[in-house]
């Protein structure tokens, strides 16, 4: 699990062990078990943003995707743009 960078209540964060402890108190659980490389990501109004990295594996609840590689299962949220070769469930496709 690599994450590079976390924006998340005005302040920027790129310590993975940090990244990882703000992740497991928003109960963004599903994203601390999925497999990640290169993640540059943002919680606005906890809600997640993806700005970047690749999604490996993993169940994907809830969040916009901007940007970047997914390989996971795409259970719901907003796909604005990026690589798509995951399974899509549900959610809503910008591009």
């Amino acid at each position: 699990m690599n994450f590079l960078e976390l924006k998340y209540k005005s302040k920027t964060y790129t310590t993975n062990s940090k990244i990882l402890e703000i992740l497991t108190n928003e109960k963004l659980y599903w994203l601390v078990d999925s497999e990640v490389d290169g993640a540059i990501i943002e919680i606005h109004n906890s809600t997640l943003i993806w700005h970047e990295g690749i999604f490996m594996s993993g169940d994907w609840h809830y969040g916009i995707f901007k940007n970047g590689g997914f390989y996971g299962n795409w259970e719901n949220g907003i796909w604005e743009n990026g690589y798509f070769n995951g399974n899509w469930i549900s959610g809503i496709k910008l591009n």
